[in-house]
């Protein structure tokens, strides 16, 4: 918003969806059609057109549950296996979750609520789910190094920040809630008065190929890419087809919606930790 005169930069790229969708509906990202978008997986390709083609989807991150075995065992509880089992008293004081106000990690686990449950349903659920939450972290990417080193025994995540441990030789399990889980998607938009616009260009299409999309795998950040020819690593590809609800991002991006949202988990839940 403070460049939008006179923007220094030309890609916004990586991190989720909402932002970018927000940006968009203020005018300052800029439609832009790759060739590149016939590679693209339904779900990348369906989501870049239904944004007016100003928001790329470059990749797909799963929320789970990681646990520490050892911490569970300590107190006698079974690792969960679903949503349903988040507000069991067994876990009294033991789960971490992110506080969706400040962290697009938290927003997507209200979303999948949400849409799991309905709006009123999510929320009477966050509040049995409230007495066992030990804290909600500023930042979402906090659950896996909580649950690695045995702060908690139940965190809740996307299931690339517990892949991160096993990879570093943590003993962290993971497990996708049975009833469904929530996606998110990153997302990449050229600035609207780009100064190199066809710079922007070449990168937006070079980052949706498969050889770019594929760099992912060098790293312990593993993501599903949108190229759906790209190869992916094990340890994501046991999480590109497990069962997902349906998390409209452009629903629930929607800034107003969005803010919304927010107020009421901020009102319910939030200050009521307080």
């Amino acid at each position: 918003r403070a460049e939008r005169d006179k923007p220094r930069g030309d890609v916004w790229y990586g991190g989720t969806i909402d932002p970018l969708l927000q940006a968009a509906s203020e005018g300052l990202l800029a439609a832009y059609t790759s060739p590149k978008l016939a590679e693209l997986a339904p779900w990348a390709r369906s989501t870049t057109e239904r944004s007016g083609f100003k928001v790329a989807a470059i990749y797909r991150i799963i929320i789970a549950f990681g646990t520490n075995p050892e911490v569970l065992r300590k107190r006698g509880a079974a690792a969960p296996k679903c949503w349903a089992d988040l507000p069991n008293a067994a876990y009294r004081k033991e789960i971490e979750l992110s506080n969706p106000v400040t962290s697009g990690t938290g927003y997507t686990i209200l979303a999948t609520l949400i849409a799991l449950y309905g709006e009123d349903g999510a929320f009477a659920y966050l509040k049995r789910l409230a007495p066992n939450v030990v804290r909600y972290t500023q930042s979402g990417t906090a659950q896996g190094p909580s649950v690695a080193r045995g702060e908690v025994g139940v965190g809740v995540s996307f299931a690339h920040e517990f892949v991160t441990q096993q990879l570093a030789g943590f003993t962290v399990d993971i497990a996708i809630p049975c009833e469904g889980t929530g996606a998110a998607l990153g997302g990449m938009g050229i600035l609207t008065g780009a100064p190199h616009p066809d710079e922007a260009k070449a990168f937006y299409d070079w980052a949706l190929t498969k050889s770019a999309q594929e760099l992912a795998n060098r790293t312990r950040n593993l993501i599903i890419p949108a190229n759906a020819a790209a190869t992916i690593r094990p340890e994501a590809a046991r999480f590109a087809n497990v069962a997902t609800v349906d998390v409209d991002p452009l629903k629930f991006g929607q800034p107003d919606e969005r803010r919304r949202l927010l107020a009421r988990w901020q009102r319910e839940i939030g200050d009521a930790v307080r």
